[in-house]
């Protein structure tokens, strides 16, 4: 029976104790074995803490009046607190609807610990206990299923009493039908395990802290778990919330989709090749008779006459090539045009001379054709005997000079007349 009970207990909670005026160490506790694993040492000396299950976290009083709070690793964590001389020497604590309510004396003070409270770590209510059992309750818990705190009052003679303290209205009363604890030092350590038995450690007893379970169903069962070395201070808050397992959420086996049988791929027909269309031979287009291009028609359109008064004639210099055997004579340049007929010079002996050629009209319309000079008249004999004489050939060369200039003064004159006789014909058609 009581080896089944221990199995309902299941329960850890979070220990503080200390030896002399040292600083506490935090230790895990393990109900219903009473196997106890150090966590650390504080910096600081705790008493009266408890424990708050929504938070996780463990408070309790330093010596100096200061709120401490512990995680569930039994590490500090900062919170925002002052000391306080009305917390100091506090002994017993328990967490209840998120305020700590601690012993100091005959009264019972409320801490206010919701972190989103106006007031978190301040006194927040005082509740005067009117029995002096309370003067010996070193700890208590709450039992959830009246709300009432439980402790252990001791006695300097006989056994120890398992008893309740209203935090409403102070009243402190002794559990009927409880068991009895053995009597001596203080009961430090009190904590409700989830079987509803309290469990309540002293801090020396013989020389050695013991942990009992005592159970409240009527029976006055009283069993001691284990004794452990004794310590000076002792205590211990609430049994730890145990974290739900994580889900273990079994993955279904997929089942294997069938392989898909492959479709064969249908051999392509192969597109015949088409045949090439012969390319027609281009006709050669025939070469079109080139058509005969009608005799252009000219129009003469006849201007009015323009009476031209003709310039100068300039007769150009004559190139006269002399026969072989002859010596050039230079050539004098020809004289202003259209001068008067100069007498005839005289005629050497023997020399025949020079014929005149017949002048040749010009058309109006067109210039003069250049006429090649007069061939020199071969020389007879008497002129070639007096060649040596220089002024016979000198006075050839002049004779022909003077012909010349009187044969395009001729030109000069016919062009005259026929110009002033076109002019009077256009006049006499108007």
């Amino acid at each position: 029976m009581i080896l089944e009970a221990l199995a309902l207990a299941a329960c850890s909670t979070i220990q503080v104790e200390a030896g002399g005026h040292e600083p506490s160490t935090v230790y895990l506790v393990d109900l219903s074995t009473g196997a106890a694993r150090p966590l650390g040492t504080l910096d600081v000396r705790l008493n009266a803490i408890g424990y708050s299950a929504p938070q996780g976290r463990a408070y309790g009083i330093d010596a100096e009046g200061r709120v401490a709070a512990l995680d569930r690793e039994g590490r500090q964590v900062d919170v925002p607190s002052r000391p306080s001389p009305v917390l100091r020497h506090a002994t017993a604590g328990a967490v209840v609807d998120e305020r700590l309510v601690v012993r100091v004396g005959h009264a019972l003070l409320s801490v206010d610990v919701d972190p989103d409270s106006d007031r978190y770590l301040q006194v927040v209510h005082e509740t005067w206990l009117r029995s002096p059992l309370a003067l010996t309750v070193d700890d208590f818990d709450v039992n959830p299923a009246d709300g009432l705190l439980y402790g252990v009052a001791t006695s300097p003679f006989g056994h120890a009493r398992v008893v309740t303290l209203d935090p409403v209205d102070g009243h402190v009363r002794e559990v009927p039908a409880a068991g009895r604890l053995p009597g001596g030092s203080a009961y430090g350590a009190v904590v409700f395990g989830r079987d509803g038995a309290l469990y309540a450690t002293s801090n020396r007893d013989e020389g050695r802290s013991r942990l009992h379970r005592v159970a409240l169903d009527g029976s006055g069962a009283v069993a001691e778990i284990v004794a452990r070395p004794a310590v000076q201070t002792l205590d211990a808050g609430g049994c730890l919330t145990v974290p739900d397992p994580p889900t273990t959420t079994t993955t279904p086996t997929p089942t294997p989709t069938p392989t898909p049988t492959p479709t064969p791929t249908p051999t392509p027909t192969p597109t015949p090749t088409p045949t090439p269309t012969p390319t027609p031979t281009p006709t050669p287009t025939p070469t079109p008779t080139p058509t005969p291009t009608p005799p252009t028609t000219r129009t003469e359109t006849t201007l009015p006459p323009t009476t031209t008064t003709a310039p100068p004639t300039l007769v150009p210099p004559t190139t006269r090539t002399s026969p072989p055997g002859v010596p050039l004579v230079p050539v004098v340049p020809p004289g202003p045009p259209l001068l008067p007929p100069e007498p005839p010079l005289p005629v050497p002996d023997g020399a025949t001379p020079p014929e005149e050629p017949p002048a040749e009209e010009s058309p109006a319309e067109e210039p003069p054709a250049e006429e090649s000079p007069a061939e020199t008249p071969p020389a007879t004999e008497k002129t070639r005997l007096r060649l040596p004489e220089p002024r016979a050939e000198q006075v050839t060369d002049l004779q022909l000079n003077v012909r010349d200039q009187r044969r395009w003064g001729l030109v000069a004159i016919i062009l005259i007349l026929a110009a002033g006789a076109l002019a009077r014909q256009a006049a006499r058609r108007r």
